[in-house]
Order: structure tokens, then sequence, then C-alpha cells
């Protein structure tokens, strides 16, 4: 700033010099130096200005070069590192749909397992049932009678199935035969027992408890409010079996469904 300060006041005393004729020599050789030693030294301290400014600019370019070369480096590992991860996931992906894969696979041996330990199971406890269970018809009937007595009319039924089937010779398979509708009787099972008794009719009509099947069966009928047909096991008692005991009984039943034919509550049919 001081320096500006004086080459303007020598320019000022140079304008004045050309103005007076007698000094233009002295006064322009001399401001002339001066200026040009302040001329000079701007243009070095220019030079250096520049120079100083070169160094900044080579300066920062270097900066700037090594920065995008780690910027591409640093982008670079990212990308490596993003896709190492991405393959790592879908590796565990993988891994995870195996496992779901193997525990589908072992659940199903599982069930399979199970499923066979519980046929081996029913099986073995058929044998085991079967092997204890008797095959004599006097035993088969006596086992037969107390199961029904205790209410056990599953168990019955099948003992006098088996004694019915296997021996339907033998002078208890009518009786059987009659039980086993008398255990659906028990149960409420009206249309099962029908079937059973229906049976005494059709393969012992001469048994001595052919009469009473088609009693039961009549009763069984009418449990039903099936009257039509409770009537016509009445009238087939009664047709048949003159002389039983149960042909009394079988008329005052047949009155009574006749009496109540037309009443809904009691006959459907």
């Amino acid at each position: 700033m001081k320096s500006t300060t004086i080459t303007t006041a020598r320019c000022a005393a140079l304008v004045l010099a050309l103005a007076a004729p007698g000094c233009f020599w002295a006064t322009t050789k001399s401001e002339g130096k001066a200026l040009r030693r302040d001329v000079n030294a701007l243009e070095s301290r220019v030079a250096t200005k520049e120079g100083n400014l070169d160094a900044q600019i080579t300066e920062l370019k270097r900066v700037l070069d090594e920065a995008t070369k780690l910027l591409k480096r640093n982008s670079a590992d990212l990308g490596a590192e993003v896709q190492a991860t991405q393959e790592e996931l879908r590796a565990l992906r993988g891994l995870v749909t195996a496992a779901n894969e193997v525990k589908i696979a072992v659940d199903k041996l599982r069930s399979d397992h199970d499923d066979r330990l519980s046929g081996l199971e029913t099986r073995l406890a058929a044998l085991e049932q079967k092997a204890a269970t008797p095959t004599n018809p006097e035993e088969l009937w006596n086992l037969g009678k107390t199961a029904f007595a205790a209410g056990r009319h599953d168990e019955a039924r099948e003992l006098f199935k088996r004694l019915a089937v296997q021996f339907p010779q033998h002078e208890r398979a009518d009786d059987a035969q009659y039980f086993r509708g008398e255990s659906h009787f028990a149960q409420s099972d009206w249309e099962s027992a029908i079937r059973e008794y229906q049976k005494v009719f059709d393969k012992y009509p001469d048994g001595a408890l052919a009469d009473d099947a088609l009693f039961r069966a009549g009763e069984a009928a009418e449990k039903l409010k099936h009257c039509t047909e409770a009537r016509a096991y009445f009238g087939l008692l009664r047709q048949k079996y003159g002389k039983s005991e149960l042909v009394k009984k079988a008329g005052q039943k047949d009155k009574e469904l006749k009496a109540n034919a037309k009443d809904k509550a009691k006959c459907s049919s």
C-alpha cells in the first residue's frame, strides 16, 4: 500500500515536470528509473504470487487426484463387500430352504412311522383279543350274556355275532342272533335292532325266539313312529305264530297303532 502511494506521488510529480519546460529531462529520467524499479518490483511480486498460486493449484490437483483414487478404491471395496454380503445372504437362504425341506421330510417320516406303529398296535390288539376270545360256542354264549347283563353291549354283540356266524347250527345260534338285536335295542339303535330281529325270523323261523323277534321289531318300528311297519310285524306275528303268548299283546299294539295312525306326533308313516 505504501509503495502504491509513492508511485502515485512520483507520477504526479512527473506530470508537473512535464508542465515545466526547464526541468523535463532531469525529472523524466529520475522518475522513469523509479517507475521502472516499481514496475520490476510489481512484476516480481506478481511472479511470486503466480508461482505460489501454481504451487497451490498443483497441490490441490494432487490432493484431488489422491481423493479420487481413494474414493474409487473405497467404492470398489464397498462393491465387493456388498457382493460378498449378497452371496452370503443367498447361501443362507439356500440353507433355510434346505432346512425347511429336511423338516418336512422328517415330519412326513415321523407321521408315516406313527401311522405304521398305530396300525401295528391295532393289529396286535386284534390278535391278542382274538387269541384271548374263546371259540367254544357255550363259552361265547356265557361271556356274551355276562357282558350284556353288565351293560357292555358292544362287547356282548361281538360275542353273540361270533357264535351266530361261526356256529349257525348250534342250539344257541338263534338266541345269540336275537340278543344281537336286543343289544341294539338297549342302545336305542332302532334301525339296527329291526335288522337283527328280522334275521332271527328269516334264519330261524322255527326257533323259540322267532315270535319274540317279530314283536320286538314291531316295538322298535313304533319307536321310530313307523306305525305301518310296526303293524306289519305285529300282524305277521299273529299270522305265523297264532299260539304264541305274544299274540294278545300284538293285537293290542295293533289297535293302538291303528287309532293313532292320523296322529303325526305318534305316527310319521
